[in-house]
Protein backbone atom coordinates (compact mmCIF):
# COMPACT_ATOMS: atom_id res chain seq x y z
CA UNK A 1 0.00 0.00 0.00
CA UNK A 2 1.62 3.22 -0.90
CA UNK A 3 0.94 6.32 0.77
CA UNK A 4 -1.61 7.87 -1.50
CA UNK A 5 -3.85 4.49 -0.18
CA UNK A 6 -3.37 5.51 3.51
CA UNK A 7 -4.20 8.98 2.81
CA UNK A 8 -7.51 7.86 1.21
CA UNK A 9 -8.69 5.70 3.38
CA UNK A 10 -8.58 8.08 6.14
CA UNK A 11 -11.97 9.76 6.73
CA UNK A 12 -11.38 12.68 8.62
CA UNK A 13 -10.76 15.10 5.97
CA UNK A 14 -13.61 13.86 3.88
CA UNK A 15 -16.03 15.02 6.72
CA UNK A 16 -14.14 18.52 7.33
CA UNK A 17 -14.20 18.81 3.10
CA UNK A 18 -18.13 18.27 3.92
CA UNK A 19 -18.33 20.44 6.50
CA UNK A 20 -16.74 23.52 4.37
CA UNK A 21 -18.77 22.65 1.10
CA UNK A 22 -22.35 22.78 3.67
CA UNK A 23 -21.26 25.96 5.66
CA UNK A 24 -20.43 27.82 2.20
CA UNK A 25 -23.46 27.10 0.62
CA UNK A 26 -25.60 27.90 3.66
CA UNK A 27 -22.99 30.80 4.03
CA UNK A 28 -24.25 32.21 0.28
CA UNK A 29 -27.73 31.39 0.70
CA UNK A 30 -28.54 33.68 3.36
CA UNK A 31 -27.50 36.86 1.74
CA UNK A 32 -29.90 38.89 4.06
CA UNK A 33 -28.64 37.59 7.28
CA UNK A 34 -24.43 37.78 6.46
CA UNK A 35 -25.59 41.76 5.56
CA UNK A 36 -26.94 42.03 9.02
CA UNK A 37 -24.17 40.09 10.50
CA UNK A 38 -21.15 40.33 8.04
CA UNK A 39 -18.90 38.68 10.75
CA UNK A 40 -20.20 34.94 9.67
CA UNK A 41 -18.47 35.34 6.60
CA UNK A 42 -15.03 34.22 8.74
CA UNK A 43 -16.63 30.93 9.75
CA UNK A 44 -15.83 29.14 5.94
CA UNK A 45 -12.63 30.51 6.13
CA UNK A 46 -11.81 29.06 9.79
CA UNK A 47 -13.26 25.87 8.48
CA UNK A 48 -10.63 26.01 5.34
CA UNK A 49 -8.15 27.02 7.96
CA UNK A 50 -8.61 23.79 9.97
CA UNK A 51 -8.82 21.81 6.90
CA UNK A 52 -5.52 22.72 5.88
CA UNK A 53 -3.91 22.19 9.59
CA UNK A 54 -6.11 19.08 10.56
CA UNK A 55 -4.64 17.91 6.86
CA UNK A 56 -1.04 18.85 7.41
CA UNK A 57 -1.29 16.63 11.06
CA UNK A 58 -3.06 13.43 9.24
CA UNK A 59 -0.45 13.49 6.23
CA UNK A 60 2.44 13.69 8.73
CA UNK A 61 0.78 10.97 11.02
CA UNK A 62 0.17 8.74 8.11
CA UNK A 63 4.13 9.27 6.42
CA UNK A 64 5.54 8.32 9.46
CA UNK A 65 2.95 5.31 9.54
CA UNK A 66 4.24 4.45 6.11
CA UNK A 67 7.94 5.06 7.07
CA UNK A 68 7.84 2.47 9.83
CA UNK A 69 5.68 0.20 8.14
CA UNK A 70 8.48 0.12 5.42
CA UNK A 71 11.27 -0.21 7.68
CA UNK A 72 9.27 -3.55 8.92
CA UNK A 73 9.98 -5.27 5.28
CA UNK A 74 12.60 -3.91 4.58
CA UNK A 75 16.18 -6.25 4.41
CA UNK A 76 18.91 -4.21 4.66
CA UNK A 77 19.73 -2.88 8.13
CA UNK A 78 20.84 0.60 6.39
CA UNK A 79 17.17 0.51 5.08
CA UNK A 80 15.66 -0.10 8.39
CA UNK A 81 17.44 2.44 9.44
CA UNK A 82 16.92 5.01 7.59
CA UNK A 83 12.92 4.49 6.87
CA UNK A 84 12.64 3.89 10.89
CA UNK A 85 14.78 7.97 11.41
CA UNK A 86 12.14 9.14 9.06
CA UNK A 87 9.45 7.54 10.84
CA UNK A 88 10.41 9.46 14.01
CA UNK A 89 11.54 12.98 12.27
CA UNK A 90 8.13 13.04 11.01
CA UNK A 91 6.25 11.61 13.91
CA UNK A 92 8.08 12.02 17.14
CA UNK A 93 5.03 11.17 19.48
CA UNK A 94 4.79 7.45 18.77
CA UNK A 95 6.53 4.88 21.44
CA UNK A 96 6.81 2.11 19.37
CA UNK A 97 8.92 3.64 16.84
CA UNK A 98 11.33 5.00 19.63
CA UNK A 99 11.55 1.43 21.18
CA UNK A 100 11.83 -0.06 17.71
CA UNK A 101 14.87 2.65 16.89
CA UNK A 102 16.67 1.60 19.91
CA UNK A 103 16.95 -1.54 18.97
CA UNK A 104 17.98 -1.18 15.83
CA UNK A 105 20.99 1.22 16.88
CA UNK A 106 21.93 -1.37 19.13
CA UNK A 107 21.80 -3.91 16.66
CA UNK A 108 23.95 -1.92 14.54
CA UNK A 109 26.06 -1.05 17.87
CA UNK A 110 26.75 -4.90 18.58
CA UNK A 111 27.21 -5.63 14.98
CA UNK A 112 30.15 -3.10 14.47
CA UNK A 113 31.93 -4.27 18.24
CA UNK A 114 31.60 -7.95 17.34
CA UNK A 115 34.34 -9.20 19.13
CA UNK A 116 35.06 -11.82 16.48
CA UNK A 117 36.10 -9.22 14.37
CA UNK A 118 39.00 -6.28 14.70
CA UNK A 119 36.77 -2.87 14.22
CA UNK A 120 38.32 -0.34 12.96
CA UNK A 121 38.77 3.66 14.80
CA UNK A 122 35.97 4.73 12.03
CA UNK A 123 33.50 1.09 13.00
CA UNK A 124 33.78 2.28 16.60
CA UNK A 125 33.21 5.90 15.99
CA UNK A 126 29.90 4.92 14.59
CA UNK A 127 29.33 2.07 17.34
CA UNK A 128 29.51 4.52 20.20
CA UNK A 129 27.10 7.03 18.06
CA UNK A 130 24.85 3.88 18.08
CA UNK A 131 25.17 3.19 21.77
CA UNK A 132 24.03 6.99 22.35
CA UNK A 133 21.22 6.92 20.05
CA UNK A 134 19.81 3.38 21.27
CA UNK A 135 19.98 4.77 24.89
CA UNK A 136 18.26 8.10 23.59
CA UNK A 137 15.86 6.60 21.55
CA UNK A 138 14.96 4.08 24.73
CA UNK A 139 14.75 6.87 27.02
CA UNK A 140 12.76 8.89 24.78
CA UNK A 141 9.94 6.17 24.63
CA UNK A 142 9.82 6.04 28.26
CA UNK A 143 9.41 9.77 28.62
CA UNK A 144 6.37 9.48 26.00
CA UNK A 145 4.51 7.41 28.70
CA UNK A 146 6.56 6.40 31.62
CA UNK A 147 3.42 4.16 32.95
CA UNK A 148 3.88 1.43 30.19
CA UNK A 149 6.13 -1.65 31.66
CA UNK A 150 7.34 -2.51 28.26
CA UNK A 151 8.77 1.06 28.01
CA UNK A 152 10.67 0.56 30.85
CA UNK A 153 11.65 -3.24 30.05
CA UNK A 154 13.17 -1.38 26.68
CA UNK A 155 15.45 0.46 27.97
CA UNK A 156 16.37 -1.91 30.53
CA UNK A 157 17.22 -4.16 28.07
CA UNK A 158 19.32 -1.55 25.68
CA UNK A 159 21.44 -1.07 29.41
CA UNK A 160 21.72 -4.84 30.06
CA UNK A 161 23.55 -5.20 26.63
CA UNK A 162 25.80 -2.29 27.16
CA UNK A 163 27.28 -3.53 31.01
CA UNK A 164 30.47 -2.30 31.14
CA UNK A 165 30.34 -0.32 28.18
CA UNK A 166 28.29 2.42 28.75
CA UNK A 167 28.35 4.46 32.24
CA UNK A 168 26.38 3.62 34.76
CA UNK A 169 24.58 1.01 32.89
CA UNK A 170 24.13 -1.90 35.72
CA UNK A 171 22.29 0.42 37.70
CA UNK A 172 20.12 2.10 34.62
CA UNK A 173 19.09 -1.78 33.85
CA UNK A 174 18.50 -2.39 37.66
CA UNK A 175 16.31 0.80 38.43
CA UNK A 176 14.50 0.12 34.78
CA UNK A 177 13.94 -3.24 35.27
CA UNK A 178 12.25 -2.42 39.29
CA UNK A 179 9.76 0.05 37.40
CA UNK A 180 8.98 -2.63 34.95
CA UNK A 181 7.86 -4.87 37.19
CA UNK A 182 6.38 -2.22 39.26
CA UNK A 183 4.29 -1.52 36.64
CA UNK A 184 3.07 -4.72 35.78
CA UNK A 185 4.10 -6.82 38.66
CA UNK A 186 2.65 -10.10 37.25
CA UNK A 187 4.96 -10.05 34.15
CA UNK A 188 7.81 -13.13 35.05
CA UNK A 189 9.92 -12.61 32.31
CA UNK A 190 10.54 -9.12 33.87
CA UNK A 191 12.00 -10.61 36.91
CA UNK A 192 13.79 -13.29 35.08
CA UNK A 193 16.00 -10.70 33.13
CA UNK A 194 16.54 -8.76 36.58
CA UNK A 195 17.85 -11.36 38.04
CA UNK A 196 20.22 -12.49 34.82
CA UNK A 197 21.18 -8.60 35.52
CA UNK A 198 21.96 -9.32 38.74
CA UNK A 199 23.63 -12.98 37.82
CA UNK A 200 26.16 -10.96 34.86
CA UNK A 201 26.99 -8.59 37.83
CA UNK A 202 27.82 -11.21 40.24
CA UNK A 203 25.29 -10.39 43.06
CA UNK A 204 24.04 -13.73 43.05
CA UNK A 205 22.20 -13.33 46.18
CA UNK A 206 19.94 -10.76 44.25
CA UNK A 207 19.98 -13.03 41.47
CA UNK A 208 18.62 -15.96 43.52
CA UNK A 209 15.48 -13.62 45.15
CA UNK A 210 14.48 -12.89 41.83
CA UNK A 211 14.68 -16.06 40.51
CA UNK A 212 12.54 -17.39 43.33
CA UNK A 213 9.88 -14.80 42.72
CA UNK A 214 9.75 -16.03 38.86
CA UNK A 215 9.08 -19.55 40.14
CA UNK A 216 6.49 -17.92 42.36
CA UNK A 217 4.31 -16.46 38.96
CA UNK A 218 5.54 -19.33 37.13
CA UNK A 219 6.34 -22.80 38.44
CA UNK A 220 6.36 -24.76 35.53
CA UNK A 221 9.13 -22.35 33.79
CA UNK A 222 12.24 -24.23 33.23
CA UNK A 223 14.61 -21.33 32.43
CA UNK A 224 13.13 -19.86 36.05
CA UNK A 225 14.83 -23.23 37.04
CA UNK A 226 17.76 -23.83 35.07
CA UNK A 227 18.78 -20.02 35.83
CA UNK A 228 18.60 -20.49 39.76
CA UNK A 229 20.68 -24.14 39.45
CA UNK A 230 23.52 -21.89 37.65
CA UNK A 231 23.44 -19.44 40.53
CA UNK A 232 23.44 -21.53 42.95
CA UNK A 233 26.35 -23.46 41.50
CA UNK A 234 28.42 -20.13 41.44
CA UNK A 235 27.56 -19.88 45.06
CA UNK A 236 28.98 -23.24 45.97
CA UNK A 237 25.25 -24.82 46.60
CA UNK A 238 26.02 -27.65 44.31
CA UNK A 239 22.91 -29.67 45.97
CA UNK A 240 20.76 -26.32 45.72
CA UNK A 241 22.55 -26.77 41.73
CA UNK A 242 21.67 -30.20 41.53
CA UNK A 243 17.80 -30.27 42.75
CA UNK A 244 17.29 -27.04 40.63
CA UNK A 245 18.94 -28.96 37.56
CA UNK A 246 16.71 -31.49 38.06
CA UNK A 247 13.63 -29.47 38.04
CA UNK A 248 14.72 -28.26 35.32
CA UNK A 249 15.43 -31.39 33.18
CA UNK A 250 11.53 -32.74 34.52
CA UNK A 251 9.99 -30.00 33.01
CA UNK A 252 11.99 -30.19 29.78
CA UNK A 253 10.81 -33.64 29.30
CA UNK A 254 7.32 -32.71 29.38
CA UNK A 255 7.73 -30.21 26.67
CA UNK A 256 9.57 -32.39 24.40
CA UNK A 257 12.68 -29.52 23.76
CA UNK A 258 15.28 -32.02 22.99
CA UNK A 259 17.84 -29.55 22.27
CA UNK A 260 17.42 -27.33 25.73
CA UNK A 261 16.70 -30.77 27.21
CA UNK A 262 20.29 -32.41 26.48
CA UNK A 263 22.48 -29.52 27.73
CA UNK A 264 19.92 -29.84 31.04
CA UNK A 265 21.67 -33.19 31.30
CA UNK A 266 25.28 -32.25 30.60
CA UNK A 267 24.81 -29.40 32.95
CA UNK A 268 23.32 -32.02 36.02
CA UNK A 269 26.07 -34.30 35.31
CA UNK A 270 28.79 -31.64 35.43
CA UNK A 271 27.08 -30.51 38.78
CA UNK A 272 26.88 -34.30 39.78
CA UNK A 273 31.10 -34.17 39.30
CA UNK A 274 31.51 -31.84 41.91
CA UNK A 275 29.11 -33.07 44.72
Amino acid sequence: MDILSYYSFFPACAAIIILVIITVKFTLSKKNFLNEKPYFYSIPLFLTILLLVSSYIIFRAILAEYYFNKSLTSEPVKDIYEYQRLSIITNPYIEKYRLRFSQTNLLIANSLLDKSKDPSPQDRQTATKAIQAAIEEAKAGVKLNDQKAANWANLAEIYKHLLNIAENADSWAISSYQRAIVLDPQNANYRLELGGVYYLLKKYDDAVRSFEEVIKLKPDWPNAYYNLAWTFYQKGQIDKAISNMQTTISLLAKQGNDAEFKKANGDLEHFNSLN
